[in-house]
């Protein structure tokens, strides 16, 4: 029984509070609300609207106008409650009545023969302003962050007048095992350098005193004709006629991970650092690296920048037809003070 008594008077209890607790408004009283301030709202923005073509008629003497029905249109869109179409609304069209009317615009606006213009003009001279102060003094000495610092030091290609002036000749291409020749057009430029397919450079003369000089760009062209996994064999003859010769050549560096002290590494045309970060290199611009004294003091997984001189070798390797390495350097010279 006494169960029964304490669930009745638990009953009793709740039915007071239920009683007495006061109405709650009705969800008539809250759209009335609404309704009341969304059209307060759309009658403060159509006084802004009439001020502001009053001001722009009448040029400066309407920009204090403007200011105060923004200000009051403001000041109704904060009055409405913050759920609803209604209050988006309000609060976006008074950001906009705002923004357009800047001094500059209505400086502009009250200038032109046509408001809308004037505006538009303001508008427009504002990006180029900007644009003309953040741009660099000298834009040609700006480097990109993506730009290779191998690709500064590519000979240039001579021009058709060089060409002209120049002698053509047939010079010596050694054979390359696993690979055709393809034959190619040697000049012998005025100022001693030689223009190779009318659209390379070579400079220097071969020799440890004055190395061949070549680009990345130039190596990597034998992608072009030698694709061993596709069949395609052939070497042109630009390629092949450095075998033999000393070649120098700017790239990045890589070197073991593990060994304290190395007589290889790797030059590149892209950054690596020989496991994860960075590009890894392929056949085409990239040169395996055999040095003529071992280095140390070499830090892990850090980007390393120089210069290699040394015996350039052609040498195809191939595992089931799949092109594995391409070029070798022999009895070569580091220099990283570039």
């Amino acid at each position: 029984m006494k169960i029964v008594w304490t669930i009745v008077a638990l009953l009793l209890i709740a039915g007071l509070v239920v009683i007495l607790q006061p109405p709650a408004p009705t969800r008539r009283e809250n759209a009335a609300e609404l309704a009341a301030a969304a059209d307060a709202a759309e009658l403060a923005i159509e006084t802004a609207e009439r001020e502001k073509q009053a001001a722009a008629s009448s040029g400066d003497a309407g920009s204090q106008s403007e200011t105060s029905a923004a200000k009051d249109t403001s000041a109704v869109a904060a009055k409405v409650p913050s759920e609803g179409t209604t209050t988006t609304m309000t609060t976006t069209t008074s950001s906009t009545t705002t923004t357009a009317t800047t001094p500059t615009a209505i400086a502009n606006a009250g200038s032109g023969s046509n408001a809308a213009e004037g505006a538009g003009s303001a508008v427009a001279a504002e990006p180029t302003t900007k644009a003309s102060t953040s741009a660099p003094a000298d834009a040609a000495a700006v480097t990109q962050p993506g730009e290779s610092k191998a690709a500064a030091t590519e000979p240039k290609p001579a021009t058709p007048e060089e060409i002209a002036a120049g002698a053509e000749f047939t010079p010596e291409v050694p054979r390359i095992e696993q690979a055709e020749i393809l034959p190619s057009r040697f000049v012998k430029l005025p100022d001693g350098a030689i223009s190779v397919d009318d659209a390379w450079t070579i400079r220097g003369a071969g020799t440890a005193e004055s190395p061949y000089e070549v680009s990345w760009e130039f190596l990597s062209s034998a992608q072009e004709t030698y694709v061993p996994r596709l069949s395609e064999k052939k070497i042109p003859a630009r390629i092949a006629f450095l075998h033999g010769k000393v070649v120098r050549i700017s790239g990045y560096l890589a070197f073991p991970l593990v060994a304290p002290t190395s007589s290889e590494c790797l030059a590149m045309l892209n950054q690596w650092d020989g496991c994860c970060i960075g590009i890894p290199p392929t056949p085409y611009d990239a040169i395996e690296v055999k040095l003529a004294t071992e280095l140390k003091g070499w830090k892990k997984h850090t980007i390393n920048f120089g210069a290699i001189t040394g015996e350039f070798k052609v040498e195809p390797y191939l595992v089931e037809n799949w092109l594995v390495g391409l070029y070798l350097m022999e009895k070569a010279k580091i220099n990283t003070e570039l």
